[in-house]
């Protein structure tokens, strides 16, 4: 397993494994992955614009990302992060987001992330790692969903943007 930065070559596995976890319906704010052309764009616009976009290969296999992207102004990033099933509760989506966080500091001030309230483990996870509970949105006011989402926030120090 290792961690590299996204590349075009690796976006059909990278659109395989967005729908897998799309698919799933518990973990992403959308029921299917994106078409081939969308993710290759969006690796493209992330590299463009300096933003984190890593993937968590299993040799030609994207088993996960995590991606870190400007959100309300330059100096916010919004967190996005995911892995296929099969990957989940061996510590990578833990590698994964300390990697990006890493990467995170020398760009933003801070990040955001949104995150299901029964989602306990990425809480946990989340909340080990400096991030805080800013705001709970009930029921369907965030992107429809009927469940209720957690925004967190991890502020970076001026140590870390070293």
């Amino acid at each position: 397993m290792e961690i590299v930065d996204a590349s075009v070559a690796a976006a059909k596995s990278y659109a395989s494994a967005l729908d897998e976890v799309a698919r799933e319906g518990k973990w992403l704010a959308v029921s299917v992955g994106f078409s081939l052309d969308e993710c290759i764009a969006f690796i493209r616009r992330c590299k463009e614009t300096k933003s984190i976009e890593l993937f968590l290969m299993d040799g030609d296999t994207v088993a996960g990302w995590c991606d870190v992207v400007p959100a309300k102004g330059i100096r916010t990033g919004s967190l996005g992060i995911g892995l296929r099933r099969r990957y989940r509760g061996k510590g990578y989506g833990a590698e994964l987001l300390d990697a990006a966080i890493e990467k995170a500091a020398r760009r933003f001030d801070k990040v955001v992330l949104y995150v299901r309230e029964d989602n306990d483990r990425a809480i946990n996870m989340y909340l080990r790692r400096g991030f805080v509970t800013k705001k709970i949105y009930s029921k369907g006011a965030y992107k429809g969903l009927p469940e209720r989402v957690l925004m967190m926030v991890r502020k970076f120090t001026k140590k870390e943007r070293q």
